[in-house]
């Protein structure tokens, strides 16, 4: 008997103790909550905010109010199952100010943090480190200025990190080779200056990225080379290097990565022989770089490709048949180069292509009839170039740009008429002339007969007239 009641006597201390625990748990929880709340609304203050705001529904807490309000009335806020602040959403809300007054230590919770299409100024603080679950963050098409806080390395489970079109400057510091889960990173259209990092983590080099599939550093200022360990990033997908001031050889590396997407446009760069290795590509941009020598014929295993530039290049001799075998092609730019000689018929096969330019270069010979197949809404630019002989006669070429081609002839604007069309022009001018010359006279001769005819009819009509009235007073005489 005396068992039992010590053995229910632990069993219901067991209880109240877990009883109390919870309690103090909610307590606590709910008490964070409402720190997390008042910190959110010292920040709304330091804001200029528009009328009208979704922001509104962010008021005062009671002191003994529920998580529920802020979790459940809070334009931006979702709240994880303890009730702590778990995401914050702000994008598109016309806010004005800075992070100065943002309390990341009492906001530590926050796994998703946005904040772009909005005002926002001045420095990131290095106090972002203290938000050590972030998994996205987006401060993307702001003005926020300043360098890249190196702190950022130490989000260790971030996956998404968008910092585009701002005005951050200062190099891109190598802490960020730390992010091993980062799978995008969007520097682009900031004034990031400075080589790209050689060092990214302690591996001195990209490896460290290894879940990277989006990178975009474009529209930046800058230089130095490629470094060669992007081509460890093997899960890379797409680059974007646009608008910089790299220079030096692409490496050949890159070309053993499955990329779908390639943009390097804008830069100093050049290719080795041998480096023209993608199989994967969906879009290639080198325009405006300091590509040479000729197109290799490799670019035929592109098979998936459907956008190629390569236009304000250097590069020259034939253009390769193997283009014919892009047949997924929609747009394809080979202007501004120094290519010579006939355009390939196997052009023909691009039954997808919306525009083929392939003016200012030094290509020769006749316009190949095989265009005549290519498809009849295509934007063709043929112009500048050294093509003789008849623009091929199809309705893909009434609206194609061809001027700048003397040896070229047609019945198309830019471009003079053929000789033969020439003498057919005369002939029909002389015929057209032989038959006035005899219609003329004809018209007129029946235009006179007529005449005549009607004055004659009309003065006989006149004589009997006045007869009919003499006649017509005689009877009334009688009468």
């Amino acid at each position: 008997m005396a068992k039992q009641i010590i053995y229910s006597s632990n069993l219901l201390f067991f209880y109240v103790a877990v009883l109390i625990i919870t309690l103090s748990h909610i307590s606590n929880v709910a008490s964070d909550s409402l720190e997390e709340g008042n910190a959110l609304l010292k920040w709304k203050a330091s804001l200029q905010i528009p009328n009208n705001s979704l922001l509104s529904s962010w008021l005062p807490l009671p002191m003994n109010s529920n998580t529920s309000i802020l979790c459940n009335s809070w334009f931006g806020v979702i709240c994880n199952v303890d009730g702590s602040i778990q995401k914050l959403n702000l994008t598109t809300s016309g806010l004005n100010g800075t992070l100065h007054q943002f309390s990341f230590s009492l906001l530590h919770n926050l796994t998703h943090f946005k904040l772009s299409v909005n005002n926002f100024f001045g420095p990131i603080p290095p106090e972002i480190r203290l938000l050590s679950k972030l998994v996205y963050l987006d401060f993307s098409q702001n003005k926020f200025s300043g360098v890249i806080p190196p702190e950022i390395g130490n989000l260790h489970q971030l996956t998404i990190l968008y910092l585009n079109s701002n005005n951050i400057s200062g190099s891109i510091p190598s802490s960020l080779g730390d992010l091993t889960t980062l799978k995008v990173l969007y520097l682009y259209k900031n004034q990031l200056s400075g080589p790209m990092p050689t060092k990214f983590g302690n591996l001195k080099s990209f490896t460290n990225l290894a879940s990277l599939t989006d990178l975009d550093l474009s529209y930046n200022q800058l230089s130095g080379s490629i470094p060669l360990s992007l081509a460890n990033l093997s899960t890379l997908q797409n680059l974007f290097l646009d608008g910089n001031k790299i220079s030096g050889v692409i490496p050949q590396g890159l070309g053993n990565l499955d990329l779908l997407q390639l943009q390097l446009t804008g830069n100093q760069l050049y290719y080795t022989s041998g480096a023209w290795i993608y199989e994967s590509l969906e879009v290639l941009d080198l325009s405006t770089n300091s590509l040479n020598g000729s197109i290799p014929k490799g670019i035929g295993q592109w098979a998936r490709i459907h956008y190629l530039n390569l236009s304000n290049n250097k590069l020259s001799e034939k253009i390769p048949s193997e283009i014919g075998k892009l047949v997924q092609l929609t747009q394809l730019d080979l202007s501004q180069n120094l290519l010579t000689q006939e355009i390939p018929s196997e052009v023909q096969s691009l039954q997808c292509l919306q525009k083929l330019d392939l003016s200012h270069n030094r290509l020769s010979g006749s316009i190949p009839s095989a265009f005549t197949s290519l498809p009849r809404e295509i934007d063709i630019d043929l112009s500048y170039n050294e093509l003789t002989g008849p623009v091929p006669s199809s309705a893909n070429f009434l609206n194609a740009s061809i001027q700048g081609n003397p040896g070229l002839c047609g019945n198309v604007v830019g471009v003079k008429l053929c000789a033969s069309q020439s003498m057919k022009k005369k002939n029909n001018s002389f015929h057209y002339r032989l038959i006035l010359a005899i219609m003329l006279p004809f018209i007129g001769a029946v235009l006179l007969t007529l005449f005549t005819y009607g004055l004659i009819a009309y003065r006989q009509q006149n004589k009997k007239s006045p007869q009919k009235s003499l006649d017509e007073g005689r009877a009334l005489d009688q009468y």
